[in-house]
């Protein structure tokens, strides 16, 4: 069986990497449709300075330009979010469309975005394009709405200089400080760590008593005030080489290193074990339902190879077309937020259910970040068993002496 890891393992990142080279041959999106949103009166678009185009009434290439059109860009909540937006000679919004995205779908539905833009359609550059005051706020769906208001507000400020020559002078919001849900994630990880490594190890009540606060603390502050775990799509947005939302920046930098840094250095799984909201709800779910029944140990087996299958077909989708949230068939959303695809629906419904007979069977058979660490954990074994074999041959980069001394 450990062969058989070494090799899936092997394969696993070839398959990775040709699909991260595969998909980074993909041709650029073509934006005549998108610039024709976005400046309809026009007919024909040229190239212009600085990154824009111009648009015209008529092929003449005498004929003054009616308008400019430039493509905005922010980072969303799964990578980067285009949008080509319009202004006419007087710097009146003439229209806009959303080029490409990468966020969940069904977020990205909250949205409305065509309604959205319809009711900026004669705004002045000079508008501040903010939700709460020029965009309606949508809950559930912050992130992905504060990308296309940043994103269109760019654009607005790109076409207005580069294209019309008009001062614009508009401060850019950077990445928000350290605050409460940093300060709540840094004292969950502390917390998750006492558990595995203070003195109340040593007494079983106590530790339980820490261990479920932790977890009730996680399915409150990060699954339904926060409402941002780990996700895979995070996970894949780091593969493809997409930076975080800039707001959210410092948070998945903690969430990340409080993940996975423990994994490799002491191949303790802090989040998953005591942190994961959604492992916290099925917990209570199998205290509710007694959850005794325990699957044979080939079944569990077979179920442990389908997730990480599953896992691996998720980051391979997502690096082939370049969307982090191609393939996302996550439930955490879906139970904290109620937001999600019908298929999402019946999958939470199911392991609901199953959560009142089995322990944690999202986190044990379908989680895709439980299937990432099992990962990093072989990956962890080989460095080892490397390091034990070149200590005991005296193969060593510093010569067997320090071998030795290791």
């Amino acid at each position: 069986m450990k062969k058989f890891e070494r090799i899936a393992g092997i394969v696993a990142m070839v398959a990775i990497i040709s699909a991260w080279i595969i998909g980074g041959m993909a041709p650029e999106k073509d934006l005549t449709a998108s610039l024709q949103q976005a400046l309809p009166q026009a007919s024909e678009f040229k190239p212009s300075a600085g990154g824009i185009y111009a648009g015209y009434a008529n092929q003449l290439a005498e004929a003054a330009p009616i308008g400019y059109v430039a493509i905005g860009r922010c980072d969303g909540y799964g990578g980067p979010m285009r949008t080509a937006v319009g202004l006419d000679m007087s710097g009146k919004l003439t229209g806009a469309a959303i080029v490409e995205h990468k966020e969940t779908v069904p977020f990205f539905n909250r949205i409305r975005a065509e309604e959205y833009i319809k009711r900026l359609v004669g705004k002045r550059y000079t508008n501040s394009f903010t939700p709460g005051v020029d965009i309606d706020t949508v809950s559930g769906a912050t992130v992905s709405l504060n990308a296309m208001a940043t994103s269109m507000r760019r654009g607005v400020d790109l076409a207005a200089d580069k294209g019309l020559k008009l001062d614009v002078y508009r401060s850019e919001i950077g990445i928000i400080p350290f605050g409460f849900p940093e300060f709540v994630l840094v004292l969950l990880f502390a917390t998750g760590f006492l558990t595995y490594s203070s003195p109340l190890t040593a007494r079983p009540k106590a530790r339980a008593v820490l261990h479920w606060a932790t977890r009730l603390a996680g399915l409150v502050l990060i699954g339904f005030m926060l409402a941002t775990p780990l996700s895979i799509i995070n996970i894949n947005s780091l593969l493809i080489g997409y930076g975080p939302y800039s707001g959210m920046g410092i948070y998945w930098a903690v969430l990340a290193v409080g993940v996975f840094l423990p994994l490799i250095l002491t191949n303790k799984g802090v989040y998953c074990e005591c942190i994961c909201p959604f492992g916290a709800a099925q917990d209570v779910l199998k205290i509710a339902g007694g959850a005794k029944y325990t699957p044979p140990k080939r079944l569990q087996l077979i179920l442990r190879w389908i997730q990480r299958s599953v896992a691996l077909a998720a980051i391979i989708g997502a690096l082939l077309f370049r969307n982090p949230a191609k393939l996302d068939y996550e439930v955490f959303g879906t139970f904290f937020t109620l937001t999600g695809t019908i298929f999402q629906f019946a999958l939470l419904s199911a392991i609901l259910i199953a959560s009142l007979f089995l322990l944690r069977p999202w986190c044990n058979f379908l989680c895709p970040v439980r299937a990432i660490s099992d990962y990093i954990r072989m990956l962890r074994s080989w460095g080892k068993k490397t390091h034990k074999k070149q200590s005991q041959t005296g193969h060593c980069e510093n010569g067997p002496v320090n071998c030795q001394k290791q």
